[in-house]
């Protein structure tokens, strides 16, 4: 099956999109949509039913987020940049980088870019294991374990009596 393609947005529409930040009903006032708060709550409403509004809405959203978090890579290249020293501070001049000044970073902070780069990568592996290096028992196989040793404990005693008085 094929999609639809979706219908190019109106130019309220688009300025719809541009003005919602979570608040329909404000977005819709802001776009030029006339109307009292109760209107302007259901047309909110209404385009953000639409699937192209929608659509475009998530795409600037996925836009605005995607240089926000550090990727995998990122986060491993900064690691590794503490890890070494390598990390410098930057200063700026009407928006242009003119120096940057060495950080001092601690050994503290060193070995913890080191923890971190490592565990992304899967260098440290905690192998947990039971007695004796076999595997580790459940709380349900102990208490069958001593049931049993107490059952064959009291192989060959006599029966408990029935005392009725």
């Amino acid at each position: 099956m094929s999609e639809t393609p979706l219908k190019k947005l109106t130019a309220k529409q688009q300025r719809f999109v541009d003005c919602y930040d979570g608040n329909a009903t404000e977005a819709a006032r802001q776009a030029g949509y006339k109307g009292n708060d109760a209107t302007l709550a259901v047309v909110g409403a209404e385009n953000l039913r639409k699937p192209n509004v929608i659509a475009e809405i998530r795409s600037r959203e996925e836009k605005r987020q995607s240089n926000k978090i550090a990727t995998r890579e990122e986060r491993q290249a900064f690691w590794t940049d503490v890890l070494r020293g390598d990390v410098k501070k930057k200063i700026y001049l009407a928006g242009e980088v003119i120096d940057t000044d060495p950080l001092e970073i601690s050994m503290k902070d060193r070995l913890k870019a080191a923890e971190l780069l490592g565990k992304s990568e899967g260098d440290f592996k905690l192998e947990v294991t039971g007695k004796n290096g076999g595997p580790i028992a459940t709380r349900a196989e102990i208490v069958e374990d001593l049931l049993l040793s107490v059952d064959g404990a009291t192989r060959g005693l006599p029966a408990p009596r029935d005392t009725e008085e």
